[in-house]
């Protein structure tokens, strides 16, 4: 250590040396400043007086002189730090300063972290639990500094304070000091940034978390340790699936060491200026992963939305809802009407994954830890979208025929209402489609949490226009019609056909409507569901009655909706969630800190984070996850499974997602003993998850 304070000082030195040799003849002849004149030291107390077995906070406020600077506690490649040696009391103890953000100061290939104008280093001191009474502490301090500009002048400002002994309370007049201090520190992160090692550069990995609400989002980092990166280099951004990449070309020391793990300070700054500084200690991945963190390109964020959409189609979610929509078309021989009808489709589902995107990007915005299918994490949408498919069902069945009133207006209203259909058709079938996560979607719904508003926003109507092509392409397409059979009395079997699937869907958003509220509290959404019958009920026995009948018919059908609707909406999440059906796998419940636990023990470990609205999670976990060969091989490899629920709203959960360029669940990671994640794929085999644990 004072081998390398030897070596800054003599650096520092030479510099001045130089930079004064080169000035102007016309400065030859005037004398430096003195130190005291370019910084002002002052010592304050943020309480005016000492609680015993209390800690105290000590304010060492320096002033900089314009023009002139003082160094971080890295200095960079030249300078030395600024530091506070404390002459305190018997059993006093003071903890380490805490220092605002810093700047960069580059000077060509130099670069120096520092402060200019004005600056607060925080201390914590920890007053003995005997000092009370008459007592008075007298606190003393040495800054130590070295002030440059085009020359370097080291300083030294002796600081006292004397303090009674008292109830510690705050000091009025310094509240606004250490309030505006602290305002300026960096926080310690939530989130878990990483680090990739190339050849030229170290590659920051950061999560959408740490600009959650920022508009063009930038970031600098300030390192803990020298001699890791090119000090004077700012370092280029990239926004990409997984989080922002922040890439800092490497020191051109030969004998730079690659840290195990990249501590320091990350700011990241938005389009208007707002900065957020936070302490971060990346854990380095493979350069390989930290490729895979790097940015996507708009268009491929589009490419992937799009194509993620159009697999949508082949999602158990969505494939009750197409069904009706291909049942309709069949009912149309003009091929203007079956173009009409996909257009409006294409429009509702357009507009409502707009809706939902821009919704989505809104919460965050403000804060909230939410992501792709988040309505579904609230228990009456979950009920209401039960109770839409039991009516459904119910009106394909032929219990009451919805729209057939219509009828009567004439044929101009008759046709606004099929079109007014099947925009609602497409409406129902982005609510639906949100349980399901397709591939490519991942990447793509990770790019739309990092991008700005209005490319987020195009990512989300570009998944939507993947969704609506193969419909809007039948409409277009006039070989469809061909390949449709005539319309006939087969279509009213087929009808009542297709109500199955939906009680089914119904029967499922119960289910999950249970896991969210409990077994007691989902009896109000049982009774819903009975409510929902009634109304369908009293609907299409009274259509054809007399007129006072169906006024009567109507008005029971409309009571039993509002009863179900208040029943749904009075519905709220269980304390404690339910618990899932047995596992073949032997999970152990997912926190962060169990994960880094294990991590740290070097022990691999399989992450699967779920939700039981999710589909593709449940297919998954039944189809692969629960079998014996796969639980054979993680007991082989000695595996451990932790498994998280988001069926509910979970924070922590969704942090961790984000960390990774998720916005929802599934997501399947594997740690290998060294700690380093491989992302499995979002639709898993047998085949594919046992190779990938053989590789481990």
């Amino acid at each position: 250590m004072r081998h390398s304070v030897i070596v800054r000082s003599a650096l520092a030195a030479l510099l001045a040396v130089a930079l004064v040799c080169g000035a102007a003849s016309s400065r030859a002849a005037a004398a430096p400043p003195h130190a005291d004149d370019l910084v002002q030291a002052s010592l304050y107390a943020e309480s005016a007086s000492a609680a015993p077995g209390q800690t105290l906070w000590l304010d060492v406020h320096l002033t900089v002189a314009s023009g002139w600077h003082i160094y971080w506690k890295n200095p960079g490649d030249s300078g030395l730090p600024t530091t506070v040696a404390w002459a305190l009391p018997p059993d006093f103890a003071a903890g380490n300063s805490e220092f605002p953000i810093p700047e960069r100061f580059a000077v060509g290939p130099i670069g120096n972290y520092g402060y200019g104008g004005a600056v607060d280093l925080l201390t914590p001191v920890a007053v003995p639990a005997g000092f009370a009474g008459n007592a008075t502490a007298h606190l003393g301090a040495t800054v130590d500094y070295l002030v440059c500009s085009e020359i370097c002048i080291p300083g030294s400002a002796p600081l006292s304070l004397d303090l009674p002994a008292g109830s510690g309370a705050a000091d009025p007049a310094q509240a606004a000091r250490f309030a505006a201090a602290r305002q300026k520190l960096p926080v310690g992160a939530s989130f878990a940034a990483q680090f990739a090692v190339t050849p030229q550069a170290l590659r920051l990995i950061v999560p959408a978390a740490a600009w959650a609400g920022l508009d063009h989002p930038s970031a600098e980092f300030f390192p803990d340790a020298d001699n890791a990166i090119d000090n004077a280099a700012a370092g280029t951004v990239e926004i990409g699936a997984s989080g922002l990449t922040l890439t800092l070309p490497r020191s051109a020391n030969p004998n730079a060491a690659v840290p195990k793990s990249l501590d320091g300070v990350l700011v990241v700054k938005g389009g208007d200026g707002t900065a957020r500084g936070y302490r971060i200690s990346a854990a380095e991945v493979p350069a390989a992963a930290g490729g895979d963190a790097a940015s996507l390109f708009w268009w491929q964020a589009l490419l992937f939305s799009f194509v993620g959409g159009l697999i949508l189609n082949l999602m158990p979610c969505v494939l009750p809802i197409l069904s009706l929509k291909v049942l309709s078309f069949a009912a149309l021989a003009e091929s203007q009407k079956r173009r009409q009808h996909g257009l409006a489709y294409a429009s509702g589902v357009l507009l409502s994954f707009a809706a939902l995107g821009g919704a989505l990007i809104a919460l965050r915005g403000a804060g909230a830890a939410v992501g792709w299918g988040f309505q579904l994490q609230s228990p009456p949408v979950v009920a209401l979208l039960a109770y839409l498919m039991l009516a459904m069902g119910l009106s394909l069945s032929g219990v009451a025929e919805f729209g057939a009133g219509f009828a009567g207006y004439g044929g101009r209203f008759a046709e606004r209402s099929g079109l007014a259909g099947a925009f609602f058709t497409g409406v129902l079938a982005t609510l639906v489609a949100t349980p399901c996560t397709a591939p490519f979607m991942g990447a793509a719904l990770g790019a739309a949490l990092v991008a700005p508003p209005l490319l987020a926003l195009t990512i989300f109507v570009a998944l939507g226009a993947g969704l609506a092509a193969p419909m809007l392409a039948a409409s277009f397409v006039p070989g469809v019609a061909r390949i449709l059979p005539r319309p006939g009395r087969w279509m009213a079997t087929l009808k009542q056909l297709l109500a199955f699937p939906l009680y089914a869907t119904a029967a499922w958003l119960v289910w999950v409507v249970i896991q969210e509220v409990g077994s007691e509290s989902a009896l109000m959404a049982l009774f819903g569901l009975v409510l929902v019958g009634f109304a369908v009920w009293a609907y299409g026995s009274s259509r054809f009655a007399t007129a006072r009948a169906r006024r009567g018919g109507g008005l029971l059908a409309a009571a039993g909706l509002a009863v179900a609707v208040v029943l749904a909406v009075m519905l709220r999440p269980a304390s404690e969630p339910a618990k899932l059906a047995a596992d073949a796998l032997p999970y152990e419940a997912f926190t962060p800190a169990r994960l880094a636990a294990l991590t740290a023990e070097h022990k691999p470990v399989f992450v699967n984070l779920t939700a039981a609205w999710c589909l593709t999670c449940i297919v998954n976990e039944r189809a692969t996850l629960d079998r014996d060969a796969v639980r054979d091989a993680f007991a082989a490899h000695h595996i451990v499974a932790l498994k998280g629920d988001w069926t509910r709203q979970d924070p922590e959960i969704a942090r961790f997602l984000q960390s990774f360029g998720r916005s929802g669940v599934p997501l399947y990671l594997l740690y290998d003993g060294k700690g380093s994640p491989t992302v499995l794929p979002q639709i898993l085999t047998q085949a594919g998850i046992i190779d990938a644990v053989d590789r481990l």
